[in-house]
């Protein structure tokens, strides 16, 4: 099989090649460089973003261009060669010759469209494109009908081949490895890559002819029968010129169309951008004159963009900036020294109403034909002054204020406190801080109060504390949870009020409500009170309850004779001494003048309060020694009624009670006597 190809016998005699027609040479290896620079850029196109079947038409169109290079570099490189012999060509063959050209540039292409082609995709391609171009000009060479044999040279066969892959491999290497290189980007990449290319198709072709081998004898005319070879070797070549002008057209176009949809989308991106900026976005020319005013400018200033267009931007400037702008626009454009271009300052504007407004100016430059622009990005301050006032108002508020207020984050810790609440503790702030508030109420559970404001969001409540001299301190405090919408709260604020001295001042008027000035003892209205629990205590426990009305016997006489200071001295003594005989539970009270009320609870039957009635007389009965030196001596007359026995209610068990100490003052005093309805006995 193989010597009908390789020409392995060198005895048989062949053919020495004739010469080439140095025109169609130059034209052959044009076309190959043109074709594959054609090639290779549609290859690099195809790797930018576009769509699929904009990148399959960049790559077939690509691969038919180098194939039919390929191709047409062939056919023309053949018609360049005179040989000794009579030619023709078998048409199907010819043209079916061109299919190994295209596949493996559609292969090739292929490879090469990938975003970032690896080393072993160049590799690959390199090879691809070796064995298409090989198979390609040996395929052409047997369409060749000519008397002599055709047989080729084993060495210069393999050397076609690997010419071929070098210089493929070399211009893929140029165009796609070393392109990242400054100095080999762009033009001059593509220009090596291109001529390489070039060379592996044209340098495979003409290793290929000198490893051509004619076995057999001239033809004595030959040299008259190729003729027509230029002219068809020009037509090939025109035609080739047009097919590559042809898809280079149609890949300019589609590029084309695809940047113009490209950049009508950038410019409607735009558009939304500027109509849907929240800042007023407003350019002018180098005339001041206003050229675009975008849908935010329009709430901001209040004018409607068809109203300001070609109007100087002073109109949007309250005075003295008004009249100061065109200068200084006039000014830049002779000194180029910019004050507020390329930085941001606050200036005023003004509203079409003619109020002015705080804002935030940045102005930047744009270079177009015809002359500068200037863009000017401008943010209503308007309500960012608003709130920084009252964050101003609000912080003073909180350094100022004489109630403590605290700060805690999420895990319940200080991170901000004021100066009251320093004084309260003592202590330098940074003391305070990270510390839970659990911390400076140790004998308080927080547990409730922290379930409270997760539930109602808030709590207030008093809660007790030692300041940092150690007094004990009362303080009201109000608790409330900051969070957004339904969230889990991420800051606490507590406010606490030191109400210390109100508390004492309450404690001190309830006592003056509720007790005798002179004695210290209950008063009528806490007796009512005391009386009233007492009742309930014995409906429970189901015993008796007395009331004893006493009234003392001689006090009228103490003060005739001594004074009233010494009346109140013995109403002190009297109060102390019975005061010291009774248990925690009963009460002793005073109603005016020397009149008193017992309350004894807790009794089983009405004979349980004597002995404790008995020693209150004779208590009473003890001298007592005045500051002046001398003894006074009284006694007491007591009324009794039991619960239930006699009444049911406070006012009617005192009024029996009283009713009975009258009974035991007109039988004599110094006794002690329980109602009695009238007509009974006395008890």
């Amino acid at each position: 099989m193989l010597e009908k190809f390789f020409l392995l016998d060198p005895s048989l005699p062949f053919l020495h090649h004739g010469s080439h027609n140095p025109v169609l040479v130059v034209l052959s290896v044009g076309v190959a460089v043109l074709s594959s620079a054609l090639a290779l850029q549609l290859a690099s196109l195809a790797r930018q973003p576009s769509s699929p079947m904009q990148r399959q038409l960049t790559v077939v169109s690509g691969s038919l261009a180098l194939g039919v290079g390929i191709w047409a570099m062939h056919f023309i490189g053949v018609l360049a060669l005179h040989l000794p012999v009579r030619i023709s060509f078998s048409l199907p063959l010819t043209f079916a010759s061109l299919l190994p050209g295209l596949a493996a540039s559609v292969a090739a292409l292929w490879l090469l469209a990938q975003r970032q082609p690896r080393p072993v995709q160049l590799l690959t391609a390199s090879v691809l494109m070796a064995l298409g171009i090989g198979t390609m000009h040996y395929s052409g060479m047997a369409a060749l009908q000519m008397g002599p044999l055709l047989r080729y040279d084993p060495v210069l066969f393999a050397l076609s081949l690997l010419v071929a892959w070098l210089l493929a491999g070399l211009a893929l290497w140029v165009r796609f490895g070393l392109a990242r290189l400054r100095w080999l980007s762009g033009l001059p990449a593509s220009a090596l890559a291109a001529l390489c290319m070039g060379g592996a198709i044209s340098g495979m072709h003409y290793t290929a002819i000198a490893a051509t081998r004619l076995v057999g004898q001239a033809d004595a005319d030959t040299w008259a029968n190729d003729a027509w070879f230029v002219p068809l070797a020009l037509a090939v070549g025109l035609t080739t010129a047009a097919l590559s002008t042809a898809v280079g057209g149609l890949n300019g176009l589609q590029r084309y169309r695809a940047l113009y949809r490209q950049a009508r989308l950038n410019e409607a991106r735009l558009s939304a951008l500027v109509d849907t900026a929240v800042d007023s976005i407003v350019m002018i020319d180098q005339r001041g004159l206003i050229q675009s005013f975008n849908r935010s400018a329009e709430r901001i200033f209040g004018w409607r963009q068809e109203e300001v267009l070609g109007r100087n931007i002073s109109m949007l400037m309250p005075e003295p900036y008004s009249s100061q702008h065109d200068a200084y626009l006039a000014r830049y454009m002779c000194t180029a020294e910019p004050h507020i271009i390329g930085i941001g300052r606050e200036v005023l504007g003004l509203h079409k109403d003619g109020s002015t407004m705080p804002m935030r100016l940045a102005v930047g430059r744009i270079d177009v034909p015809g002359g500068p622009l200037f863009v000017g990005f401008l943010m209503d301050l308007r309500q960012l002054k608003k709130a920084q006032e009252q964050l101003h108002i609000a912080a003073s508020v909180f350094e100022h204020s004489y109630e403590a207020t605290l700060i805690l984050d999420r895990q319940r810790r200080i991170v901000n406190l004021n100066p009251a609440f320093a004084r309260t503790t003592g202590q330098a702030p940074e003391a305070s801080l990270q510390r839970p508030l659990e911390h400076f109420y140790p004998d308080t559970d927080f547990a409730p109060i922290w379930q409270a404001i997760g539930s109602e969001g808030h709590w207030r409540g008093e809660l007790a504390r030692h300041s940092g001299s150690g007094a004990r301190l009362v303080e009201r405090v109000s608790m409330a949870a900051v969070g957004q919408g339904s969230g889990a709260a991420h800051h606490f604020i507590a406010v606490i009020s030191d109400i210390t001295q109100a508390k004492a001042h309450e404690q001190e008027l309830e006592h003056i409500a509720l007790y005798d000035s002179l004695t210290g003892l209950p008063n009528r209205r806490l007796l009512t009170d005391r009386l009233q629990q007492a009742l309930r205590h014995a409906e429970r426990s189901q015993q008796l309850l007395a009331v004893c009305y006493l009234d003392l016997d001689g006090f009228k006489q103490v003060n005739d004779q001594h004074g009233h200071e010494a009346g109140d001295l013995l109403l002190i003594e009297v109060g102390q001494r019975i005061q010291a005989l009774l248990r925690a539970d009963d009460t002793l009270a005073r109603l005016g003048g020397d009149e008193m009320v017992l309350l004894l609870g807790s009794l089983p039957d009405p004979e349980a309060c004597l002995p404790v009635l008995q020693r209150v007389q004779e208590a009473i009965r003890q001298p007592v020694r005045l500051p002046t030196g001398a003894q006074v001596q009284v006694s007491c007359s007591m009324g009794l009624s039991f619960y239930p026995l006699d009444g049911n209610t406070p006012d009617l068990l005192l009024r029996q009670s009283d009713h009975a100490m009258y009974q035991a003052k007109q039988g004599g005093k110094n006794q002690c006597r329980r109602f009695a309805p009238e007509g009974s006995p006395p008890g």
